[in-house]
């Protein structure tokens, strides 16, 4: 299994970019900054993005990067909480500045493409 890391910091002239990596992809991590609301509303974008382009039973998960910067956050744990509830997805508040819950979402990541993998396998999914 070979998880792939691109980050095109949600900047626009990385959009057309992205589709190429979407194919072929098991597992997406879709992440905002919780200090910039501008990140945290293009969400929608993102996963209809993905939606469009990734396979169909591609696994995601979400994380809200930064969440060390108390003093600048803008987007409430709540906020990010909901949406992945409303998208069905494993929710993390992660600093990657400060090693903060890093490895328990790309483990959250790997465990849901092994669970998917093993599905397919065995014919359930």
């Amino acid at each position: 299994m070979c998880i792939c890391y691109r980050d095109t910091a949600g900047q626009e002239r990385f959009r057309t970019l992205t589709t190429a990596y979407y194919r072929g992809a098991m597992g997406i991590l879709v992440m905002y900054d919780v200090t910039n609301m501008e990140s945290f509303n293009h969400l929608t974008y993102w996963f209809l993005n993905v939606q469009e382009n990734a396979s169909p039973d591609v696994v995601k998960v979400l994380a809200g990067n930064k969440c060390d910067a108390t003093n600048l956050r803008v987007v409430e744990y709540d906020k990010g909480k909901k949406i992945a509830e409303a998208f069905d997805l494993p929710f993390f508040e992660c600093s990657c500045k400060q090693n903060i819950n890093i490895q328990e979402a790309f483990l959250a990541l790997a465990r849901l493409i092994r669970d998917q993998r093993e599905r397919r396998v065995s014919g359930l999914s």
